[in-house]
């Protein structure tokens, strides 16, 4: 069976990390068809880092505009003060564990940790 769809489990807060894989891939995974959906979803100590910057909280405004779905942790949303703006950046803030669990137990969908 090949797989479809794409989730991307953005935890990281390397700045080589985020500015040489998770954006350009995700981004470019959308663009390119590699995959029928793309998802990102940001969780833990990248909420900081985005929160922080504006070049990152741009991205993640056009990942919305270009039809990736973006999701953040609640938990992690709230315990860091992203929640607001998270969510005014068009991102989906819900609890993750059960969407999380679901997406990695889906033989239809890629799920990628960084």
């Amino acid at each position: 069976m090949m797989k479809e769809q794409l989730l991307v489990v953005w935890k990281s807060d390397n700045t080589i990390d985020i500015n040489n894989f998770i954006l350009p891939y995700v981004y470019n995974a959308k663009a390119n068809d590699w995959f029928k959906a793309v998802r990102l979803l940001i969780w833990g100590a990248s909420q900081k880092k985005v929160i922080k910057s504006e070049h990152l909280q741009n991205q993640i405004r056009t990942f919305v505009e270009e039809g990736i779905d973006v999701y953040a942790c609640k938990m992690c949303a709230d315990n860091v003060g992203a929640t607001d703006i998270l969510n005014n950046l068009g991102v989906t803030v819900m609890y993750t564990g059960e969407f999380l669990t679901e997406s990695l137990k889906n033989p239809e969908i890629s799920v990628i940790t960084i």
